[in-house]
């Protein structure tokens, strides 16, 4: 438990009007183009929260790596002693540049000049809102995981056809009989709780048909990202030629199917201190929650809503009275 563990975030400002113009220069005409004006392509100054949140509730954490296409809030302080400003082209061949799909861009984070061996990845919608030890991610050494079995296409939060594409990777590689037989304890384990049931009654089928997928920070080891590039480098390769996401897509949840199925993880109940909210959700109780820290990580999942920039401006809100004093990573 005393490994080093670093955070990789990917951001951008969608409201930036030259990266809005460099969008729509590259954009394909099957794709849609950003007009300035939308909502939805706003920063509402969350990110600061995010930082605050992790200096404040993980203080253990060695580097911050902030990943974007150049660009940077002007709050930002890149002489922060655990910040390293990283820009696509730092680890990303010229020839895949520029990309406007997180695909890619999660793809090659292994590449990050300076990243340990122990990463967890976050997306700008997660947040630590309360303490979190370094077991919360890595027990053992290992990324904290549930191996749960899903439906097809059930989860919702991702594209079908990404979904699959990761899917056919999974069971290209892997015999889920075998994988199961291999690591009875780790799939079947008391603590998912009723969520055996679920995989219990998939164990039938043939090959692995989904993976229960909960959208929050995923903790990873360089070395597993790098066993799948070893094994799955056409699929990346060209995903990493895809500027736009496309339907021959493969993504990061690829990197966890796998290590489900290798065992290399550390089972946990995977609901304990995470709480997923829909904007478009019951606004008073995401703003309650926020302002209390009754979770650990939360989740801020974008949805359509009549009321968005309201909602936004209260998210804000609860996060300056949670945490109001600034970061070392603020100017």
């Amino acid at each position: 438990m005393n490994q080093d563990i670093d955070f990789v975030i990917p951001w951008v400002d969608g409201s930036d009007p030259a990266w809005i113009e460099e969008f729509n220069k590259y954009c394909p005409e099957d794709k849609r183009i950003i007009d300035a004006s939308e909502k939805r392509y706003r920063d509402f100054g969350l990110l600061r929260y995010w930082f605050r949140g992790v200096e404040q509730f993980a203080p253990w954490v060695r580097k911050v790596h902030f990943v974007t296409c150049g660009q940077k809030p002007d709050w930002l302080n890149l002489s922060a002693p655990k910040l390293h400003w990283v820009q696509h082209k730092d680890y990303i061949p010229q020839e895949y540049l520029p990309v406007f799909s997180a695909n890619p861009i999660e793809l090659m984070m292994h590449k990050i000049p300076g990243l340990a061996e122990q990463i967890v990845y976050f997306n700008d919608d997660l947040f630590l809102t309360s303490p979190v030890r370094k077991k919360f991610f890595f027990r053992n050494g290992l990324p904290c995981d549930s191996a749960i079995l899903n439906l097809p296409c059930t989860n919702q939060r991702v594209m079908p056809h990404i979904l699959l594409n990761d899917l056919y990777e999974i069971n290209r590689n892997f015999c889920k009989r075998q994988v199961i037989r291999q690591h009875p304890v780790k799939w079947l384990h008391p603590k998912y709780g009723k969520n055996i049931l679920r995989t219990l009654l998939l164990l039938p089928w043939p090959n692995f048909p989904d993976f229960q997928n909960p959208h929050m920070a995923c903790p990873y080891l360089k070395s597993q990202l790098e066993e799948v590039w070893s094994h799955c480098r056409e699929s990346l390769e060209a995903t990493m030629r895809s500027r736009f996401r496309s339907n021959g897509d493969v993504n990061q949840y690829l990197f966890r199917f796998w290590r489900l199925c290798t065992g290399d993880f550390f089972p946990i109940n995977p609901g304990i201190g995470k709480k997923y909210f829909e904007l478009s959700g019951d606004a008073a109780t995401m703003v309650r929650d926020i302002r209390t820290g009754k979770y650990k990580e939360i989740v801020l999942n974008d949805a359509p809503c009549d009321d968005f920039e309201t909602r936004m401006q209260m998210i804000a809100a609860a996060f300056d009275a949670l945490l109001p004093q600034k970061s070392s990573f603020e100017l």
